[in-house]
């Protein structure tokens, strides 16, 4: 739908739109990707945070695209160590997609025959600041 929205929007309105969620912490790695993809946001001009986001959405979209886990797990050994190095790094982004994440974690141990620790876990959403998870009594 971003690349519709890209091409679809006169003046380069698309692209103002996709630069604009860079922010957002639900499209962020759609609209970066788009961008890349585009040729719109060089790679220098990425934060780190922002290339383990893109990395992300690659690395989910192979799993997509793929044609389920059998040929997922073929892709992911077929990269060997570098796709490890990769899968742990996304592994602590902020991708949204945490079950997705999740899902990929699990693969990649079953494919690289890491075990899923040695990759890392899947974080928990940090709770808002302020919010306390429990209430000390005295």
């Amino acid at each position: 739908m971003l690349a519709v929205l890209l091409a679809a929007l006169p003046d380069g309105e698309g692209e103002r739109l996709l630069r604009q969620l860079r922010g957002d912490a639900q499209l962020a790695p759609l609209a970066l990707s788009e961008l890349a993809h585009h040729e719109l946001l060089p790679p220098e001009d990425m934060t780190d945070a922002e290339h383990l986001l893109v990395l992300a959405e690659s690395l989910l979209q192979l799993v997509e695209l793929a044609g389920g886990w059998d040929g997922a797990e073929e892709a992911l050994r077929a990269q060997g160590i570098e796709a490890r190095d990769a899968v742990a790094a996304v592994l602590d982004s902020a991708h949204p997609d945490r079950s997705g994440l999740d899902e990929l974690r699990q693969l990649a141990a079953r494919a690289l025959g890491t075990p899923g620790a040695l990759l890392g876990r899947v974080r928990k959403p940090r709770r808002p600041a302020g919010k306390s998870g429990s209430q000390r009594r005295r």
